[in-house]
């Protein structure tokens, strides 16, 4: 009976805390207390993605630990893999969460430990599960009653939660803001039934798309904030994107913009190279939206046109109207060298093997797909494991596949036989350059306006059926 008193503590003291973050710290010390592991880290359920990195503590390497894990490749019993012990988190069934133990002090596990971590894994999915319904009563009550997003106050704690959060384990995560800009318009011109169906109808669109662990809320009337959690910057620059991008589609979004559009604008900042705190990172996300209010996109009034509309208004031609020149303006339109386009496909393979973690989206247009292409010649010898995504566009040549670039095949396409184009949209830059060739020059339009590339991309892949995110 003696015997049994510390795991029975143990246990007992799992089913007296009720904080989630709380009895995800203790679930990991206490199995490694237990089973003598000088290192250990634990993955629990709650998103759609599967189980996610929770904690993790001692000598392992936080390079080395996968972000999630297939519930179904989890064995329903405590098991060893090499060094390690592996032990599930079982309640109704349903593997709720796996804790790794490595580096013991004993230098093996041995079976003695095996039915008693086994034990404690009983309460431990129990404790997950009931401070995992806790945090959803906690959500239920903190609600807005006009549009179900949730309140300010909750949010900017759940934010102070997560930046704790993403210093100690050296993670990211994105905050998001939108502004429904014209909204005092609808108010004023269609009165406020039909302003409340405006933020209803925009949060509900974006509702559909978010994660079980990002969190929306309402600033003010016509600002609200969304935080994603484990979220780089290019991982936020997509969905911002696709939020636009949904909302613009939705029918009912639709139906209400045909009245007044709602002016819907964005911006996204990252922890920690935006900002070290919420305010740094609301500034940031907020700065980034006036850059977009500012956007020769908006200016000349080229969303929802299609790509190759949009390649011609932007290239124009010596007679056309000159484009805005503000101060500070990232557009040129004019003669370009004739090796630029060339140049700048060099450029960026070097940048891309130079740093292969960088995140992004690069298309490449061109009359032919061939194999001594710039781009394709850079990358021959790049790593596999590319973070960006290349794709080069045209007619079929010499080449059928490769390692790293994603042809995309288009035959009879008259228009990439007169134009060539260059769009990156990566983790913090972006880059855009149209150009057609003519009798001894080249008359080209390159910008760095991130609006403006996101625009031209999204209309580049609808046109070609291309994966969007």
């Amino acid at each position: 009976m003696t015997a049994r008193t510390p795991l029975e503590q143990r246990c007992l003291q799992l089913a007296s805390l009720s904080d989630l973050e709380a009895v995800q710290e203790k679930i990991l010390s206490e199995f490694a207390d237990l089973c003598g592991a000088q290192s250990g880290a634990l993955w629990v359920s709650g998103e759609r993605t599967g189980l996610r990195l929770r904690a993790f503590r001692g000598l392992i390497e936080r390079r080395g630990l996968p972000e999630t894990v297939d519930p179904s490749l989890v064995q329903l019993l405590p098991w060893r893999a090499g060094t390690s012990l592996l032990v599930p988190l079982i309640g109704g069934g349903e593997v709720l969460g796996l804790v790794q133990l490595a580096d013991p002090l004993s230098g093996s596990f041995g079976d003695d430990v095996l039915q008693p971590s086994q034990l404690l894994a009983q309460f431990a999915a129990a404790s997950v599960r009931a401070a995992t319904r806790i945090v959803s009563l906690q959500r239920q009550g903190l609600r807005d009653r006009e549009t179900s997003a949730y309140t300010l106050s909750y949010f900017t704690d759940y934010a102070t939660k997560e930046i704790y959060k993403a210093r100690r384990y050296g993670r990211s995560f994105s905050l998001l803001t939108f502004s429904l800009d014209n909204l005092p318009q609808i108010r004023g011109r269609l009165g406020a039934t039909a302003a409340r169906a405006a933020q209803k109808a925009t949060l509900r669109v974006i509702s559909t798309i978010i994660r079980d662990s990002d969190v929306v809320a309402r600033a003010t009337d016509q600002e609200f904030h969304i935080l994603l959690p484990e979220t780089d910057y290019f991982g936020g620059l997509m969905f911002l994107r696709r939020a636009l991008a949904t909302v613009r589609e939705d029918p009912d979004c639709k139906a209400l913009e045909v009245k007044l559009p709602f002016g819907l604008t964005g911006g996204a900042a990252t922890f920690p190279r935006d900002g070290d705190d919420f305010d740094e990172l609301l500034l940031r996300c907020r700065a980034r939206m006036e850059e977009r209010r500012k956007s020769l996109h908006v200016a000349l009034k080229l969303d929802g046109l299609p790509f190759w509309d949009e390649v011609d208004l932007l290239l124009g031609n010596s007679r056309s109207p000159r484009l805005p020149e503000a101060p500070g303006e990232p557009s040129r339109r004019g003669r370009v060298a004739d090796v630029l386009y060339e140049e700048l496909q060099t450029e960026i393979a070097r940048e891309l093997t130079r740093e292969p973690s960088t995140r992004g989206l690069l298309y490449v247009g061109s009359p032919e797909v061939r194999s001594d292409l710039p781009i394709v010649m850079g990358l021959d010898d790049g790593p596999t494991d590319l973070g960006a995504t290349v794709y080069v566009l045209g007619r079929r040549t010499d080449i059928a596949d490769h390692p790293v670039v994603t042809p995309v095949f288009l035959e009879g396409d008259e228009r990439l036989n007169r134009h060539e184009f260059l769009l990156w949209l990566g983790d913090g830059s972006a880059y855009g350059l149209l150009q057609r060739r003519g009798r001894g020059v080249t008359w080209g339009f390159h910008t760095s306006d991130v609006t403006l590339v996101e625009g031209l991309v999204s209309q580049l892949q609808h046109e070609y059926d291309l994966q969007p995110w």
